[in-house]
């Protein structure tokens, strides 16, 4: 059950993946988790990549790319049975600063490469900010971290690098961005409609990894800008849950950063001693399943 409003529910975490007997009827739909045999109605697949499941599997190493992908195309077709399948649908990574641009929301201008110098040429920003998406997903090794640490350096130091450039790039594709000046960073959620923001307040863009204590997270009513470009995102996405970074510039313009659809909330709460995502979610979930199977 998911909590209060007791929605039947099953968990299945990605450590219990090897170890639970599963099987799918394609034909009837009917999952079968150790011997139970369920229907499913709401299913929410959270770091299911193949990707993902290389780097997070233990030990290290356990999962190699063919048991990967049989796995994520599996936990794939259990979504497709279900009435109901979350994140939903969108674009991941820099591509959806193309796509929200084309929308009417303001994006930084960013370019992928991994010649860092000529990036910043490219960008053309005095300040830039050089990082690997996602890199704490696909490196859980935090001692590995620091090559990857999202940085924000001067382009005039940039371009008189000598090609690998600041956060070890140079041996694969980054992202280099324009900075923007901003008045408040913010993390939105959306959970079906439903929009949660938090502002957070950093020393730099890898405080949460090297120092968390120095950062501080607010509950904060999200403003009308952020929030329209939020419901705008996810309308054209199909998305139902996602987890947004945006900037408010000091003119109160929503800056669009980019959108995680498996991205947690749970740091968030805790730093903000506020409980509503976790709230939402279940009340999203049960929503959901109430709607699928009435």
């Amino acid at each position: 059950m998911t909590g209060p409003l007791e929605t039947p529910a099953i968990l299945i975490r990605q450590e219990e993946l090897l170890s639970t007997p599963l099987a799918l009827d394609v034909d009837s739909g009917l999952l079968d988790v150790a011997g139970r045999r369920v229907r499913p109605a709401v299913v929410w697949v959270r770091h299911g990549s193949a990707c993902a499941l290389m780097a997070q599997t233990k030990p290290a190493g356990s999962m190699n790319p063919l048991r990967a992908e049989s796995w994520s195309g599996f936990l794939r077709q259990v979504a497709a049975t279900a009435d109901a399948a979350l994140p939903g649908g969108t674009v991941v990574g820099p591509g959806q600063l193309a796509q929200a641009r084309r929308l009417g929301v303001r994006t930084p201008r960013t370019v992928v490469t991994n010649d860092v110098p000529a990036g910043a040429r490219a960008v053309g920003a005095p300040t830039l900010v050089v990082k690997t998406p996602d890199f704490r997903l696909f490196e859980p090794d935090r001692r590995n971290w620091k090559a990857v640490l999202p940085s924000v350096v001067g382009r005039e130091a940039v371009e008189q690098g000598p090609g690998p450039a600041p956060g070890g790039a140079g041996e694969r594709p980054v992202v280099v961005q324009e900075y923007v000046p901003h008045a408040r960073e913010l993390r939105v959620y959306h959970l079906d409609g439903g929009i949660c923001a938090f502002e957070v307040h950093k020393p730099g863009p890898s405080s949460p990894m090297t120092d968390p204590d120095s950062v501080t997270v607010t509950r904060v009513d999200c403003p009308p800008p952020a929030a329209e470009a939020v419901r705008t995102l996810c309308t054209a996405w199909n998305l139902r849950y996602g987890a947004f970074d945006l900037l408010v510039s000091d003119t109160g313009e929503a800056v669009f950063l980019e959108a995680n659809p498996d991205g947690d909330w749970l740091w968030f709460e805790r730093k903000a001693r506020w409980h509503g995502v976790s709230f939402m979610a279940a009340v999203m979930v049960r929503a959901l399943f109430v709607r699928s199977t009435s």
